[in-house]
């Protein structure tokens, strides 16, 4: 018994180590011009940081020529919901590699040049080539339950809310960080004694309204300054596994129950460690503004 034990352990150990062997380190340098009159300069960085990463996986892994498509991105403001301005971009899915951790990010140059922002920045990380298809899920934070697409931003005060679908069953969690470095576990909920949020193959869910759930976390933003960016993360794999170990929070969200929080290094630092021992995991980030 020992050694069927001892055997299974090696096999186990070996195949972690070619899995970890296969991630490299990869770098690159961009220059984002912004198209958007109205973009905010943390929300041009966030755009240089993203292309570069992917600029760094191309370079390194290539792109799947079939797989390229042009994505149509609106550029539009409260103000000037009717304006907007066309942006042709490859996809994600098109890059043969995926980012597992950063190990730097550095803004060389930012300027700001009749009325946009022109920002040069370097980034050096660790990625590997894609080893398992991705689930293709979908997910939206919203103002309202009734609406399906994210709005341009959220003013202070307003209640959110998550959907969300998967066509395949798996584990969620959802993360909120903020321009203090905070990360903040929006799910599972802060009374779920589990890890992550199971999720139902092809089953749509409302995330943080006790209308489609009465055991339900409800969640409000706010904004001490004029306006602020945070990131959502929004982690998915159809393998099991756990929340990062996080401890219960006492702000930022106006709240009988705050949601539990760690700091955001350590967040990337799980991610990182998670995203080695799982191909399948998923991780999808998108910035979200909140106005006074």
């Amino acid at each position: 018994m020992k050694r069927i034990f001892l055997f299974t352990f090696v096999v186990l150990a070996a195949i972690y180590v070619f899995a970890a062997n296969d991630i490299v380190r990869v770098s690159a340098t961009y220059e984002y011009i912004s198209d958007n009159s109205h973009e905010s300069p943390e929300q041009a960085e966030q755009t240089a940081f993203t292309r570069a990463k992917q600029k760094a996986l191309e370079e390194k892994f290539g792109v799947d020529v079939s797989a390229v498509t042009n994505t149509l991105i609106s550029n539009r403001s409260e103000s000037t919901p009717q304006s907007q301005s066309n942006v042709f971009s490859i996809g994600e899915t098109a890059v043969r590699g995926e980012w597992i951790e950063t190990i730097k990010e550095q803004v060389i140059e930012k300027t700001f040049s009749n009325g946009f922002w022109i920002v040069k920045v370097h980034v050096e990380g660790k990625a590997r080539r894609n080893a398992a298809e991705k689930a293709d899920i979908r997910f939206a934070l919203v103002r309202d339950i009734q609406d399906v697409e994210p709005p341009v931003s959220f003013r202070d005060g307003n209640d959110i809310f998550l959907r969300f679908s998967s066509p395949v069953a798996g584990s969620l969690c959802v993360y909120l960080v903020d321009e203090e470095q905070n990360a903040f576990c929006l799910l599972p909920y802060p009374h779920q004694p589990s890890g992550s949020q199971p999720i139902e193959a092809n089953k749509e869910y409302v995330f943080f309204s006790q209308q489609y759930d009465r055991s339900a976390q409800e969640y409000t933003v706010n904004c001490e300054r004029s306006s602020e960016q945070n990131a959502l993360y929004v982690i998915f794999s159809p393998n099991s596994f756990a929340k990062a170990n996080d401890k219960q929070s006492g702000k930022n969200f106006r709240d009988e129950q705050m949601p539990r929080e760690l700091k955001y290094e350590e967040l990337l630092k799980w991610l990182s460690r998670n995203q080695t021992r799982d191909p399948q995991m998923s991780v999808h980030t998108s910035i979200i503004s909140i106005r006074k």
